[in-house]
């Protein structure tokens, strides 16, 4: 009875960790919006990696939130790759459910490139301009390092403005 018992829990529990692992932000709407985004920039072989989307709310000095979502799509050309993609969305909380409007998306990371393993952005909005400036913490590529394995810290710098994601610079620490 005890060998069951116990087979039984490790069978159980890597799939109760599986499960627990999903968007910060796992808002139904949000995740149909990056379901619908996946599916516009993928090719015929990619697929979506729902489990790795992260996503933060940020609150506006206009009162707007901004929704940052960061998600991943594997397998472009049938291959063993990935690319990272920043999504902004303007949310409107006085609807049930929350509708999010998209501004804009961008790449900004892959293999072989960088990686954003935490999405924990800083955001700074100009009072004159309206340009929300967004920076991110990553990691890159470096000369030693296996494609996956980035390890050199970076911030990832963006800017919206007009409704538009750019990113602006780069700034790699040693």
């Amino acid at each position: 009875m005890m060998r069951l018992l116990i087979t039984l829990l490790c069978l159980v529990s890597p799939l109760s960790a599986a499960f627990a692992v999903g968007p910060p932000l796992a808002q139904k709407p949000l995740l149909l919006q990056i379901q619908r985004l996946t599916d516009l920039l993928r090719d015929s072989q990619a697929v979506g990696y729902p489990n790795a989307t992260m996503a933060q709310a940020i609150e506006l000095q206009s009162g707007r939130q901004l929704v940052l979502a960061v998600f991943t799509i594997e397998g472009f050309g049938g291959g063993n790759n990935h690319s990272q993609f920043l999504a902004a969305f303007e949310t409107d909380t006085e609807t049930k459910p929350t509708h999010y409007r998209l501004l804009d998306v961008i790449k900004v990371a892959g293999k072989g490139w960088r990686g954003i393993e935490k999405l924990n952005a800083r955001v700074l909005q100009a009072p004159k301009s309206q340009d929300i400036r967004v920076e991110i913490d990553a990691l890159e590529v470096g000369p030693d390092d296996p494609p996956n394995f980035p390890s050199i810290k970076t911030v990832v710098r963006l800017v919206i403005s007009k409704g538009r994601l750019t990113e602006i610079e780069s700034k790699s620490s040693p």
